[in-house]
C-alpha cells in the first residue's frame, strides 16, 4: 500500500508559508497554503485584493487550464465541451471529476490540493511578483534538483550490483542519509533542499564511476566512500 507523504521543504517557502506538497495524490500541492502566502504578501507589498473564485471563473484561465489537462490526457474533449461543462457543472467541481481538485480534512485541518501544474498556472495568475518567484522557485528547486538526485540513484545501483551480489540497498541509503543530513530517518530526503539534493546526487555519481573505474570493488569500499566523500566535491581517499 502506497503511503501518503505530504513533504514540507524549506525550498518550498513562498512569502514566509511552507507549500505542502502530496506525494500520494499526484504530487498534489496546497492551494490552501498558496491563499494564505498570497495574503501575506499582499499585506507587506500592498497589492489590491484578488480572489481565488474570480481568478478560476476568468474564461482565460479556464482555457489555460484546458490545454494543460489536454497535453497531459486527463481530458480528450474539444475546448468547447469542457466550457461548456463548466458553465454547467462549475469549475471546481469538474476538477474534482476529473481528480486534479481534492479537498483533505475537515475543521481547522481542512486543506484543498490541486494538480502541481494547474497550481503553477493559478500562483501565477495571482501576483506578477509571485509569478517570478513561482517560476525560479519551480525551476530551481522542485524540478531539477530532485529529478537529478533521482536520476543519480539508479545508475549507482546498478554499477553496486556489478560487484556485490546481494547488494544491501537500505545500507547505501542510510549512510548517505548520515553523510548529507548528519542523520537518517524515513522520508528525510522529502524535506531536503535543493543544496542537500545536489549533494545526494553527487555522491551517488561518485559511487558509479568508483566501481566503473575499478576503485571499487567490495561493499566495504562503498559505505567507505560514502563516509569519505567531502561534501564539497573533494574525495577524501578509501585508504
Amino acid at each position: 500500500m502506497k503511503t501518503n507523504v505530504v513533504m514540507k521543504s524549506a525550498d518550498r517557502v513562498l512569502f514566509g508559508v511552507t507549500i505542502k506538497q502530496n506525494t500520494k495524490e499526484g504530487q498534489s500541492l496546497s492551494i490552501t497554503d498558496l491563499l494564505r502566502a498570497y495574503e501575506r504578501a499582499r499585506y507587506i507589498h500592498g497589492w489590491s485584493d484578488r480572489r481565488l473564485n474570480d481568478i478560476l471563473s476568468s474564461r482565460g484561465t479556464q482555457e489555460r487550464m484546458y490545454y494543460i489537462l489536454h497535453e497531459r490526457g486527463f481530458i480528450k474533449a474539444e475546448i468547447h465541451a469542457f466550457i461548456e461543462m463548466i458553465d454547467k457543472e462549475g469549475i471546481v467541481n469538474v476538477l474534482k471529476g476529473l481528480g486534479v481538485w481534492k479537498t483533505k480534512g475537515r475543521g481547522e485541518n481542512k486543506s484543498v490540493y490541486c494538480d502541481p501544474y494547474i497550481w503553477v498556472l493559478l500562483a501565477m495568475e495571482f501576483n506578477p511578483m509571485i509569478y517570478a518567484k513561482v517560476v525560479i522557485w519551480l525551476t530551481d528547486s522542485l524540478i531539477f534538483d530532485r529529478v537529478l538526485a533521482g536520476t543519480e540513484y539508479r545508475p549507482m545501483n546498478e554499477s553496486i550490483s556489478k560487484i556485490i551480489q546481494e547488494p544491501n540497498y537500505p545500507l547505501y541509503a542510510r549512510e548517505i542519509n548520515l553523510r548529507v543530513f548528519g542523520r537518517h530517518e524515513k522520508g528525510i530526503r522529502d524535506t531536503a533542499t535543493a543544496e542537500e539534493l545536489r549533494k545526494i546526487a553527487d555522491i551517488e555519481k561518485f559511487i558509479g564511476q568508483s566501481i566503473n573505474l575499478g576503485m571499487c570493488q567490495t561493499e566495504a569500499q562503498v559505505v567507505r566512500i560514502i563516509q569519505n566523500y567531502k561534501l564539497a566535491g573533494t574525495f577524501l581517499p578509501v585508504g
